[in-house]
């Protein structure tokens, strides 16, 4: 069956995202406030609509199947954007600054990506970016919403592990022309490699058992120089997904190997805990998670 708003099923959508969420139906039922076999038709009347199996239920275990796995992305995000719709109706109380810090590897990049979304939703809300440093340990008072790197002292406030960056080598395709295949990490040292103050392609090539160093060098200050100058086929360069998702689905980058090195922090978000967080902070927060979660999906 195709569906269209005339016939969407709500709450079997409801109850699939809330199953899919914690991979278990009674605890899918006690969030929901309903039984755990109403859970389980709801569920298997949204399969039934859709002609095809969301969950695997082998082995006494729940998980989701391939295609659950491509449905949950958007019906998690219809929901979200319902629920937050209900938020937006009284732009008298979302109008408002809302400062927002990060490290300037991250302002440059995702994001003001993210902020620009953001901005288009709630216009009301006038955003201020400042800029903090790596591994800064006290966030300044006046910042309502901080991306930090590497966890932080937050007092009061709450914190949210984000992601661990997880480098591997990208490209320019222009790069690649005219040249030999790149079938072993061993040809990546033909090109020139790009490098920011990290010094990540040293481990990277240690990962993959390569000793010896590239023909030709770049070094550049940050991340975001070298999403630059990879933009500009200058160069091979070691990039996390987050910051260069949008550049690989549109071929504008390519992956040249999966495997990856771990940033030596993690990113954690910092906030105003639930009741002394005014709206908008709350609301950019959940919106930048919702963000990171897409663009580690894609």
């Amino acid at each position: 069956m195709i569906l269209s708003r005339r016939n969407l099923p709500l709450n079997a959508m409801r109850a699939f995202e809330a199953a899919a969420r914690h991979c278990h139906l009674r605890k899918a039922a006690e969030e929901l406030g309903v039984t755990h076999g109403a859970v389980s038709r709801q569920v298997r009347q949204l399969e039934e609509i859709l002609a095809i199996e969301l969950f695997d239920r082998s082995h006494n275990r729940l998980s989701l199947t391939s295609a659950g796995q491509r449905l949950l992305p958007g019906v998690r995000e219809g929901l979200d954007k319902m629920a937050e719709s209900t938020l937006y109706l009284d732009p008298e109380s979302m109008s408002g600054s809302l400062i927002i810090a990060s490290t300037p590897s991250i302002s440059a990049g995702w994001l003001v990506t993210a902020m620009g979304e953001f901005s288009r939703q709630y216009p009301e809300v006038e955003l201020r970016l400042l800029n903090i440093d790596p591994l800064e340990r006290e966030l300044p008072t006046e910042v309502d919403v901080a991306i930090c790197y590497g966890r932080p002292e937050v007092g009061q406030r709450e914190i949210i592990e984000l992601f661990q960056e997880r480098y591997f080598p990208v490209c320019h395709p222009s790069l690649l022309e005219g040249q030999p295949p790149i079938s072993r990490p061993e040809d990546l040292l033909r090109y020139p490699l790009l490098h920011d103050h990290h010094s990540l392609w040293p481990r990277w090539l240690s990962r993959v058992g390569i000793e010896g160093k590239a023909q030709q060098q770049m070094y550049l200050q940050d991340s975001y120089q070298v999403l630059m100058a990879l933009r500009e086929g200058f160069g091979i360069g070691l990039m996390d997904r987050v910051d260069v998702h949008r550049d690989l689905d549109s071929g504008q980058l390519v992956s040249l190997f999966d495997d990856t090195i771990e940033a030596e922090q993690r990113h954690y978000l910092v906030v105003e805990k639930e009741g002394r967080s005014i709206k908008r902070a709350r609301l950019f927060a959940e919106h930048l998670q919702r963000y990171l979660n897409e663009s580690m999906l894609e």
